[in-house]
């Protein structure tokens, strides 16, 4: 597994400020896990039901992160 590049993330969750990017490097975090934070972010609450486990506490950072980016696009 590949840990994640800054051009590994604009490329799976978009254009965001750099700092949110390195804040998201800093997770230890791979493609495949930021895959699932957004995934986890974008739906709806019957997602734990239907993959039958909840994120692991990496993707749930990720998502707390992914989440706050998400807030401040919406203030702008």
């Amino acid at each position: 597994m590949t840990q994640l590049t800054a051009q590994a993330v604009r490329r799976i969750a978009g254009p965001m400020d750099e700092g949110r990017i390195l804040e998201i490097i800093k997770t230890g975090a791979t493609e495949a896990e930021l895959v699932e934070a957004l995934e986890w972010l974008h739906a709806d609450d019957a997602i734990g039901k239907q993959v039958k486990h909840q994120p692991s506490a990496r993707v749930s950072e990720l998502r707390d992160i992914l989440g706050r980016h998400d807030i401040a696009l919406d203030e702008d």
